[in-house]
């Protein structure tokens, strides 16, 4: 099993917490080999991080994040700015993997493994570029992320990838026209490039290998109203058995959540999955972090807790599939019209 991570310092306990959780649940996988994009991990976390994986007698290699904007001589932005850009490394990954590793399993690190996932390792994915969930993405979402047709789109915080076929069919240069063709800047980044050029060839997987935040937070019928997704791969019954037998958790932000589990006062559904695993790390006796002063996020939050349900859906639906879709379509437009005209 060859399972890729990135992240910067301040996120080293959270993606350790990850990889233990990996490793704990899959200890008689064969081979376990974990690549580790950082930015700037100190050495005693790279310590700390080679003593979860040395404990188990699995692999660990760190690789510095590229910097891909230089090498593509043009700037990588996102429609948030506090994403680090991490994500487009899951492009470049034949630059960078071994030529006889044919597959990869690239993990956000706000991931919790929470059984073994060998039988999603060893899935047949023929021919098909990656393997991954659906996101329940609204149509207004799906235009401004680039899809044209009725393929599904995928949650990328959990991605099987077939690096055997894309090297057959050398995607790197597909990557990289639609970068320039859109002067570097999309909704949800590399989430969407990906989404976009493999429309209709993409391997969907059961819901439970990439149980995101929404699914604890809200019942089937409650998402569905929420967000009125073009299409949705999963019925109640799949919904409910993916909520109540997670393989993968992604602890994915939330409006309605104030704090995910690694924050100090989590009111995460979830949380308790997360710090079984942290107790289990060497940060155990490392407080967790302290929330960002972000008025706004909490305010939201906030108001949620005490608006009725059913109103604060039908507010939600308002804003996530006519407001937020509409602002981040203005954004993109005059973003790339800016970059065109420099």
């Amino acid at each position: 099993m060859y399972v890729i991570y990135h992240s910067s310092d301040s996120f080293s306990a959270v993606t350790g917490t990850s990889i233990i959780s990996l490793l704990e649940n899959n200890k008689g996988a064969d081979q376990i080999h974990i690549l580790y994009i950082e930015k700037e991990i100190s050495e005693d976390n790279k310590g700390k991080l080679k003593s979860i994986v040395d404990k188990y007698g699995r692999e660990l290699e760190f690789m510095k994040m590229p910097d891909w904007s230089g090498e593509l001589g043009t700037m990588l932005h996102t429609s948030k700015s506090d994403w680090l850009g991490f994500g487009y490394n899951r492009l470049f990954l034949t630059k960078y993997i071994p030529d006889n590793i044919d597959r990869v399993l690239y993990l956000d690190s706000d991931t919790i493994i929470e059984r073994s996932i060998e039988e999603l390792w060893n899935i047949n994915m023929n021919n098909y570029y990656f393997a991954g969930v659906d996101d329940c993405l609204s149509r207004s979402y799906r235009r401004i992320c680039g899809l044209k047709g009725n393929g599904v789109y995928c949650n990328a915080g959990m991605l099987l990838i077939n690096l055997k076929k894309w090297r057959e069919d050398q995607v790197i240069e597909s990557f990289i026209n639609t970068i320039y063709q859109n002067n570097g800047y999309f909704i949800f980044n590399e989430q969407s490039i990906i989404n976009s050029v493999f429309e209709g060839e993409i391997y969907v997987l059961p819901l439970y290998y990439n149980v995101y935040s929404p699914v604890f937070k809200f019942e089937y019928q409650e998402l569905m109203k929420l967000r009125k997704p073009y299409r949705y791969t999963y019925d109640e019954e799949l919904y409910n058995e993916a909520r109540n037998n997670p393989a993968i958790t992604h602890y994915t932000g939330l409006f309605c959540i104030k704090h995910r589990p690694w924050i100090k006062n989590s009111d995460h559904p979830h949380k308790q999955a997360f710090l079984n695993y942290y107790r289990l790390t060497p940060w155990n006796e490392t407080p967790l972090m302290e929330a960002r002063k972000n008025f706004f996020s909490n305010a939201v939050a906030f108001l949620c807790d005490y608006t009725p349900k059913v109103l604060m859906i039908k507010i939600a639906n308002l804003v996530y599939y006519y407001i937020r879709p509409l602002a981040f379509k203005r954004r993109m437009k005059k973003h790339r019209r800016n970059r065109k005209n420099a």
